[in-house]
């Protein structure tokens, strides 16, 4: 088989199959023991139990595709079917099919079996078979229905991480693997279905199913196998697919690096923390964790020897990665825990937001400055989310309407790891302006990426000429980010409304930071309308047609900051000054802007 440069599957069908860097995951469908097993659901549904026992047999296949994932750096989800103990997200249409198609089925999804209850979440044979095992870095997704993205997070999984091409393997490839193959297509996702670890109850069917996939030069995708993908593992360095690391950024610290340090055991978090606490000042903390409670933390990761089916040590993302925060945090905040609870080290609160960053002592600063216009140096980048995506509770906000959660890193692509792995961990405490991620706006996804695709990018246009001198190689056409420039009149002018709305006395900005205010509320009221237009008319210059931006370009000031928070919307912040700012629900693409800048 011919490798070609970049990464490709030549011999995939009807044409060569790319792998971008960075962009390509490997999809496993429910390869759970209830569907491969003999004493699980499958069984159950299957005819034959010749049949069945083929359908076992793609284990190995399965696990040859999984560990040359690993190998390049991919993203892996492994899904699994299955419904809440009272079966109240279970299709009554579902239930009735298996207990009246015919005699030949003795139990039904919920019923009791040899591994527990039938396809509920929770029982032993819900769960992925032990040759398959997740490593923790990877994600595991239970889904409700055939599909994969129906009723779950898997678009916004996918998206978060930057993905644009899916591989997929599993069972059954008649009936989920079809159905999640189908909407990857929808959802814009350039899809290959590796053929050989993919299989089914029935053999016509399954064959049929796979031509079907890349019939009429590729009518939903490719098709192809995983020795294919084995060639290019094998052919190829480790992590050859994993992102590519931002330009000019030298810090020991970086995400992926560190992770990788820890795995191949060439770091130990003790090591790390103890240089950190040698060299870090005290001073530079408004609170400091004990070195002693850090250190007996950093001990307890590293007695962990996890490791996965061909004994490489299995770590989270997070495990030993040093962050801390600004004082509006409380100890107990529930983004704090939850970074915690992903093998993070706590160092506690900073009063300047980059100060540790910049003389790599942490990963990560999360902060709800509204100040980053004159806090932020160039060699650091800022990610604002959008508000209501991550939980705030235990959080002192300025003013709870508007603020959020900014994560300050070395990169934009650190920024991104962290939030792709917040966005997906439940909040513990819902509360009132916390918005779920499924609940945003999908936004197609362009297989291309913006290097192929291109970018359509919008400038204030008060922009000054030496601002622009620093924005327009961003987009050069021969970069990362070819760019076409379009008006940028209505995106400009909502912001401008924002801000000066945000700063008035009427403004709930205002009146939650001077509650003593003598403003009417008829006043407050009126603002809040003109703020919803703001908003809308901002939404709306996202949403016009050909010429409507994929990312609106300012400098970062404090006012700037100001009508940012008074939005709701993203952005993202590189070289200081030069923010990305995206329209509400479109974090990943603004994050994929800022990535892109930066390589």
């Amino acid at each position: 088989m011919t490798v070609t440069s970049p990464l490709t599957i030549s011999s995939a069908r009807p044409a060569p199959f790319s792998l971008p860097a960075g962009r390509t995951a490997l999809i496993i469908i429910d390869m759970q023991r209830d569907f491969v097993l003999p004493t699980g659901y499958g069984a159950v549904q299957c005819p034959s139990p010749e049949v069945f026992a083929q359908v076992a047999k793609l284990i190995g296949p399965c696990l040859d595709a999984l560990r040359a994932a690993r190998h390049l750096g991919m993203t892996v989800v492994h899904t699994r079917e299955g419904h809440v103990p009272d079966l109240s997200d279970c299709p009554p249409t579902k239930l009735d099919r298996q207990l009246n198609a015919n005699k030949r089925h003795v139990l039904c999804i919920g019923d009791e079996g040899p591994m527990g209850r039938l396809l509920v979440r929770g029982a032993y044979g819900h769960d992925i078979v032990d040759e398959l095992k997740p490593r923790r870095d990877e994600v595991v997704l239970d889904k409700p229905g055939k599909g994969s993205f129906y009723n779950t997070d898997l678009h916004e999984i996918l998206v978060s991480r930057g993905i644009t091409h899916l591989l997929f393997c599993g069972v059954t490839a008649e009936c989920c693997v079809a159905t999640t193959f189908r909407e990857a297509n929808d959802h814009g996702f350039e899809c290959c279905v590796l053929t050989d670890c993919t299989g089914g109850f029935n053999g016509t069917i399954v064959s049929a199913t796979m031509d079907m996939f890349c019939a009429y030069d590729g009518l939903l995708g490719y098709a192809s196998t995983s020795k294919a993908l084995e060639s290019i593992a094998e052919a190829h360095f480790a992590n050859a697919l994993a992102q590519p690391q931002p330009l000019d950024v030298s810090s020991n610290l970086l995400l992926n690096p560190l992770h990788a340090s820890y795995v191949s055991g060439a770091k130990s978090v003790t090591q790390v923390i103890t240089g950190i606490y040698d060299s870090l000042d005290p001073s530079d903390f408004v609170s400091l964790t004990p070195r002693e409670t850090a250190l007996v933390q950093a001990g307890k990761l590293d007695a962990d020897k996890t490791v996965d089916v061909d004994g490489t040590r299995d770590l989270p993302l997070l495990y030993g990665v040093p962050f801390a925060t600004t004082p509006e945090f409380s100890l107990s905040a529930t983004v704090i825990a939850q970074i915690v609870s992903e093998g993070a080290i706590y160092l506690g609160t900073v009063a300047s937001p980059s100060a540790l960053l910049t003389v790599q002592k942490a990963t990560y600063i999360l902060t709800t400055t509204t100040d980053l216009g004159s806090s932020l140096p160039s060699s650091l980048s800022g990610y604002v989310t959008t508000k209501g995506s991550l939980s705030t509770t235990g959080i002192t906000l300025a003013s709870p309407s508007t603020s959020t959660i900014t994560i300050l890193a070395h990169s934009v692509l650190d920024a991104r790891s962290l939030w792709a792995i917040l966005v997906r961990i439940p909040n513990p405490t819902p509360e009132p302006l916390f918005q779920h991620f499924r609940d945003r706006p999908i936004i197609s996804v362009d297989y291309r990426g913006f290097e192929g695709g291109g970018i359509r990018y919008a400038v204030a246009p008060s922009a000054s000429d030496a601002f622009l001198s620093k924005v327009e190689p961003i987009f050069a056409k021969t970069g990362k980010l070819p760019g076409r420039k379009v008006p940028g009149e209505e995106a400009s002018s909502a912001l401008s409304a924002a801000i000066k709305l945000a700063s008035s006395p009427e403004s709930v900005m205002t009146l939650e930071q001077a509650p003593t205010s003598s403003v009417s509320a008829l006043d407050t009221i009126s603002n809040m309308h003109a703020l919803e237009s703001a908003k809308a008319l901002f939404a709306k210059a996202f949403d016009s047609g050909i010429d409507s931006p994929d990312v609106f370009v300012v400098q970062l000031t404090s006012k700037v900051m100001t009508g940012i928070l008074a939005l709701g919307v993203c952005a993202v912040v590189v070289q200081g000054s030069v923010a990305f700012i995206g329209a509400k629900g479109i974090d990943a693409r603004i994050l994929d802007v800022g990535v892109l800048a930066q390589i």
